[in-house]
């Protein structure tokens, strides 16, 4: 496709969902329309195609996931530089801690010259202690003033190191449900399979999708959708305790859980299968019933040959193994072999 026929496609995109035409906006329809950022084309085509409802908040959202990598590099630039000047500042304390003590000790080697010459008197006595005591003196001013130096860059590199968690955080969170996002998502199958290896326990992922979401959409509108996604998302971060979760499509959840026992996975995708089966759905302004909210989990347990596809496709069969087996159910592997 020419990138003349790309920009069609995507101002058609803008016209058919009627969000406006802004710069951010354009990009994310244009690199849909180009289908090269796979993750963009995955999270966007169930909006499309599914929901049939894209927002302008949508693609913002979208955007900030996508493109703000400048951003993230400037803010990255800035953490470096700030640290640079820290460590420099350390660097400068020490010299002058060296530098005490060795005029120190310069004192102290004088006094001791001084003492030994056998013509000493007690004024040389005295000026010898007395020279001592100011050298020390004038240390432990210049200690006093290093400590106080060193406190204030602790206090700059635990800013600095606060304001990088910061940013990876927002970098990793879906800012619709406050979960994992994609790239968090990604990130979490990579570190559980390099360590896939180490001990004993057993790596699970778990995968939620909601049965007839595009209802809600079609028949309370796209606020409503949000609303009932914040409800999902906070509820399986409740039940799943210490393991990981993401929003890794429209309405659709992982949950990466590691843990000794094998059936813990099961357990806890039947807890939450159970846990929206049997709540009944309202806004939260209006108190308008939405009806019964259900879900099909499907989950696979990390084998020692996996890779990030044979993982994740394993645990999306046996999602929609659920789904076609009628819903409101779980499936899940419960052994290796």
């Amino acid at each position: 496709m020419t990138p003349f026929a790309i920009a069609k496609q995507a101002l058609g995109f803008v016209a058919q969902f009627r969000t406006p035409p802004t710069p951010d906006v354009y990009e994310v329809w244009y690199r849909y329309a180009e289908g090269s950022n796979t993750p963009l084309c995955e999270q966007l085509s169930y909006a499309v195609n599914d929901a049939e409802s894209a927002d302008a908040e949508l693609l913002e959202q979208l955007h900030q996931q996508f493109f703000t990598s400048g951003d993230q590099a400037e803010l990255n630039q800035q953490l470096g530089e700030g640290l640079s000047k820290t460590i420099g500042s350390v660097e400068s304390i020490i010299h002058d801690q060296q530098s005490a003590g060795n005029a120190f000790q310069s004192s102290v080697r004088s006094a001791s010259a001084s003492l030994d010459e056998d013509a000493a008197t007690v004024d040389d006595l005295k000026a010898c202690v007395a020279s001592v005591l100011q050298s020390n003196h004038r240390m432990q001013e210049q200690l006093s003033q290093m400590a106080s130096r060193l406190e204030e860059s602790h206090r700059q590199v635990t800013t600095l190191r606060d304001r990088y968690f910061e940013s990876q955080k927002k970098l990793m969170t879906d800012p619709l449900t406050g979960v994992g996002n994609r790239l968090f998502f990604d990130t979490i199958i990579a570190s559980a399979l390099e360590h896939q290896e180490r001990g004993k326990r057993h790596f699970f992922l778990l995968l939620v999708d909601l049965d007839k979401f595009k209802l809600v959409n079609d028949t309370f509108g796209h606020a409503a959708g949000d609303q009932v996604l914040r409800f999902v998302a906070t509820n399986i971060e409740r039940l799943a305790g210490d393991a990981s979760v993401a929003r890794y499509g429209g309405d659709e959840f992982a949950i990466f859980l590691n843990s000794i026992d094998m059936d813990e996975g099961v357990h806890l995708a039947e807890t939450v299968c159970q846990f929206f089966a049997k709540n009944k759905m309202t806004l939260n302004d209006t108190h308008e019933y939405l009806g019964q909210l259900t879900s099909s989990i499907g989950g696979a347990l990390l084998r020692a040959n996996d890779n990030h596809e044979t993982w994740f496709e394993r645990a999306d069969k046996l999602l929609y193994s659920a789904k076609n087996g009628g819903r409101n159910r779980v499936m899940v592997e419960r052994k290796l072999d």
